[in-house]
């Protein structure tokens, strides 16, 4: 029979973690307490919640949720941190790691997909939500400021000529 509080965690870990789609696991043991104070205050301002877990207990409590077992991106002394932007959480935390070499990165669960190291350094590198849309509205708008200034080209030329028309037409009156 599970004890009082390993129940108590499993709640809170499903809780926390039941709208997260994406959690990056890291691992802090070695890091001073300065720079522990850094992270602390960096993910504030960043808007990124950390959580240290149990492993065991938040890997029941996400197994619960659907998720796969996140036990292979697990190791030691684990924290899991959620933010709604994946590509924004997997840049601040390798970010982060260059200048503390003491935080690891174990891995991250993105979307139900468990990703190593590597590809938490990959994923950092893909643009994020904001920059995808905005290449998506530059893509849609081009055509149209292509048709817009083939449209426009020859009026104008046609403007431009009716114009100097009226103006001769003036001088000659």
């Amino acid at each position: 029979m599970p004890n009082r509080i390993n129940t108590l965690l499993l709640q809170e870990y499903k809780e926390q973690f039941k709208d997260a789609s994406t959690l990056v696991s890291v691992g802090y043991e070695g890091l001073s307490s300065k720079d522990t104070a850094a992270l602390r205050d960096k993910l504030a301002e960043a808007n990124i919640n950390m959580t240290v877990v149990k492993n065991r207990i938040a890997n029941i409590a996400l197994k619960e949720l659907g998720c796969p077992e996140i036990m292979p991106i697990c190791e030691k002394m684990t924290a899991l941190a959620t933010a709604e932007d994946p590509v924004m959480l997997a840049r601040f935390m390798v970010d982060f790691r260059k200048g503390n070499e003491a935080f690891k990165i174990h891995g991250a669960l993105v979307e139900n997909t468990i990703l190593d190291t590597n590809g938490v350094v990959s994923l950092s590198k893909s643009p994020n939500k904001q920059e995808l849309q905005g290449m998506i509205v530059g893509q849609a708008m081009s055509p149209g400021s292509k048709i817009a200034g083939a449209l426009m080209g020859p009026a104008s030329t046609i403007a431009g000529q009716i114009k100097s028309m009226v103006e001769k037409m003036e001088e000659s009156a």
